[in-house]
């Protein structure tokens, strides 16, 4: 203080950046990780409430025909149709599959057939829709008498045929009539035990809003 003039007691000094000051590379980087790793998340969790809300929305569409959901690959076959040509699953890749077990000595499928027949009729015109009935009858000439005396045989229903009865095991079928829909990518939506009234309005519905996902 002699001097005159005030010293500090702080021997170094501090001096804020300026706009030209080099800063660290990995700043900028950290940013945009950081940045990314959030935009991600929200995405994710975007993505999973959409696939909620579409279940919750595909639930609502067929609520009034009780399904029981499933889920997983629908399992694989190839079986005939009645002119004796093979018919797999894969042939409908990239298609809406109705798929219902049946057989003509089954009297809740014989009431049930027509309004199957009617699903069909009303979904004639896409192509993206297909409805299969697979009988377990022991003889095709059963199943084609039954379509005969029903006046069935020009229906839009794809009539296929299993005798040895494992398919709609290997579903998971107890009882027939069963309906299982399987989405355009092989997966398992659903299942409908029992008869339904396919050729409801609500059945179309049901149909409709299941296949546009």
């Amino acid at each position: 203080m002699a001097d005159g003039k005030v010293r500090s007691s702080y021997s170094g000094s501090f001096v804020l950046p300026g706009p030209d000051a080099e800063q660290s590379p990995l700043l900028p980087l950290l940013a945009i990780i950081l940045f990314i790793a959030v935009s991600g998340g929200l995405v994710f969790a975007f993505g999973l409430s959409l696939r909620d809300a579409v279940s919750v929305q595909n639930r609502a569409g067929c609520r009034e025909l009780q399904p029981q959901e499933r889920s997983g690959p629908a399992p694989a076959f190839t079986v005939k149709d009645l002119a004796g040509n093979d018919v797999s699953l894969s042939d409908f890749r990239g298609k809406f599959v109705v798929l219902n077990f049946w057989a003509t000595w089954c009297e809740p499928c014989i009431t049930e057939w027509p309004q199957l027949a009617r699903l069909a009729e009303r979904f004639a015109e896409r192509d993206d829709v297909v409805v299969l009935a697979v009988s377990v009858d022991k003889s095709v000439d059963d199943v084609h008498g039954f379509l005969n005396r029903m006046q069935l045989q020009d229906s839009g229903v794809q009539v296929l045929w299993d005798p040895e009865e494992k398919l709609n095991k290997l579903y998971g079928s107890e009882k027939l009539p069963d309906t299982y829909f399987i989405g355009r990518n092989g997966e398992l939506l659903s299942v409908f035990v029992n008869t339904r009234e396919w050729g409801r309005p609500a059945a179309y519905r049901c149909v409709e809003s299941a296949a546009a996902h």
